[in-house]
């Protein structure tokens, strides 16, 4: 099985749809079983798009409207128009730049049974800390596992911002029997507190990067970005984990200019999964 997560910086990339299309290509390419993505956006005031035009696409509780910009949906879009299916779900956390609706994204080859869940201690669309992560259960060659988009906060204190939203998380899935993948952005880089924190975790996950017979790249971002301007170092912060049984064959970072074009300010990244 293989899996992508990517933070897509969507619509606020420039040359946006050249790199659009440049994912979609890559997605072919690769034929991942499932792909998590963040940052996926949309404009507020476009265009709602009906029911029967959502092909594939798995609604969670309370959804709010796709419109015809959604980042997700064009991408899915244009995979069908290659003859690629997937099922998918996407679900909004907050307003972003006082002009998005952000969210999170999954994409299965399999039907998605969805949830998004609020983790962060507000709960309010208006304000950017607020986190909505997307939990959806899905089929790989029969077999149920559990998949998570996930984008939270950066690290503050033991009580509040990451800690906070991963025992929220944490807490729901605890109630989880499928295995269990996160894919994301956590906004912690490897080996500090955050991290530390989800090693340790009852939910018995391993970084993917940390058990993979085979290695390619290892940072994520490589300058400053948003939620990192006065970042100097090459940090580690987008993640896949996996369950602690797994045989991971291969970890790869892509999108990062070697393994594909540059298509967002986060690198991919992509794991071959042979165990679970």
């Amino acid at each position: 099985m293989n899996l992508l997560t990517l933070n897509t910086h969507s619509w606020l990339e420039k040359e946006a749809e050249q790199k659009l299309q440049q994912l979609v290509e890559k997605i072919i390419e690769a034929d991942y079983e499932v792909i998590a993505l963040q940052e996926v956006n949309q404009l507020v005031d476009s265009v709602i798009v009906s029911q029967s035009e959502l092909i594939g696409f798995c609604p969670v509780s309370g959804q709010k409207s796709i419109h015809e910009d959604n980042f997700a949906y064009c991408l899915v879009k244009k995979l069908a128009m290659k003859g690629r299916t997937y099922y998918w779900s996407w679900d909004m956390s907050h307003i972003g730049y006082d002009i998005y609706e952000e969210g999170n994204a999954l994409l299965s080859k399999n039907p998605l049974t969805s949830e998004a869940i609020v983790v962060s201690e507000t709960s309010n669309y208006q304000d950017y800390r607020t986190r909505k992560l997307l939990i959806g259960n899905t089929l790989f060659q029969g077999k149920e596992i559990c998949v998570v988009s996930t984008h939270f906060s950066w690290w503050q204190d033991e009580n509040s911002g990451f800690a906070f939203e991963w025992h929220q998380l944490e807490k729901r899935l605890l109630t989880e029997t499928n295995p269990l993948f996160l894919l994301g952005d956590f906004n912690n880089p490897a080996q500090e507190a955050g991290y530390s924190l989800v090693e340790k975790s009852p939910l018995a996950l391993r970084d993917s990067y940390s058990i993979a017979k085979v290695k390619s790249g290892e940072a994520t971002v490589e300058q400053a970005i948003d939620g990192w301007k006065e970042n100097t170092r090459k940090l580690r912060i987008d993640y896949i984990f996996v369950p602690a049984t797994s045989i991971v064959d291969a970890y790869q970072v892509v999108f990062d200019g070697k393994n594909g074009p540059v298509v967002s300010d986060h690198f991919g990244v992509e794991i071959e999964i042979t165990k679970f």
